[in-house]
């Protein structure tokens, strides 16, 4: 699901975007502050590399997280991957160029 996007510019824009307009921008009824919170866990758990990982295979950083987070976990990649597009910060992943 999530491999058909570009984690990396995705990471890029969280990570140089305010904190406060990132909030205005992402929390709705079906993106919480929960769910927000917990993507900033995984966006400040390592570098941009770790995140695509995460991203990519839709798992976690060895972090704490709280009892409303880890209700959340089954759900979260998917909720925030609606979010990231809703608002056009996902873009679709490029072709790998083959070397000739």
């Amino acid at each position: 699901m999530t491999s058909q996007y570009d984690a990396s510019s995705a990471y890029q824009f969280l990570t140089h975007t305010p904190e406060s307009a990132l909030r205005k921008m992402l929390i709705s009824p079906q993106f919480t502050p929960v769910h927000f919170n917990m993507l900033f866990k995984v966006v400040r758990a390592g570098s941009e590399s770790d995140f695509c990982e995460h991203f990519y295979k839709c798992d976690f950083p060895k972090t704490k997280f709280n009892a409303q987070e880890i209700g959340l976990k089954e759900t979260f990649w998917e909720k925030c991957v609606a979010a990231l597009n809703q608002h056009g910060i996902l873009q679709p992943a490029q072709p790998q160029k083959i070397a000739a």
